[in-house]
């Protein structure tokens, strides 16, 4: 649901004049890979590092903080752009092409957001509430991520990729 809305947050920022029917589907495809790549993904990985560094101390909280940034989180941004230029029409070369544009500048963005949350979750949210502390910055940072997936911000990043690498319209 966050991917969804996000998504159309994202096209009303950009000015998108679509029709509504166009818009519905680039946020569908946008909330599809939420929820069958992000959304078990992420669950999965948090269970992992919760499970291979235990606790709340400030070494424990370091170390997952370092693991989800340096491990997980340029595989989670690599494997949306690609998926959601998969599921646009772009093809693999597009979506590898918005990859390379892409991935560095957002990644290191997402270590400004992530690390502080991540941060905070570890040493002060009880797990049963983290997940709700996550959707909510989530959706201001899947706002930005769909606007970094639509097409003429791709043209932006990568002047030799095409212009229709991620969402198509």
């Amino acid at each position: 649901i966050t991917y969804f809305f996000s998504d159309l947050t994202a096209q009303a920022l950009e000015g998108d004049r679509s029709s509504l029917l166009e818009k519905v589907k680039r946020a569908s495809q946008f909330a599809l890979v939420g929820a069958l790549w992000v959304g078990p993904l992420l669950a999965a990985w948090c269970q992992v590092m919760d499970f291979y560094v235990p606790g709340r101390s400030a070494g424990a909280v370091s170390t997952k903080i370092v693991m989800d940034q340096v491990l997980q989180g340029p595989f989670m941004i690599a494997t949306m752009f690609l998926w959601t230029g998969l599921l646009a029409g772009a093809g693999l070369s597009g979506a590898l092409a918005s990859i390379r544009g892409c991935l560095r500048d957002t990644w290191v963005k997402s270590v400004y957001v992530w690390s502080p949350v991540q941060a905070v979750q570890q040493l002060f949210v009880p797990p049963e509430y983290r997940v709700a502390v996550a959707n909510g910055v989530s959706y201001f940072w899947d706002t930005y991520l769909a606007m970094e997936m639509s097409p003429s911000a791709h043209a932006e990043h990568d002047d030799s990729a095409p212009a229709e690498l991620a969402f198509s319209r």
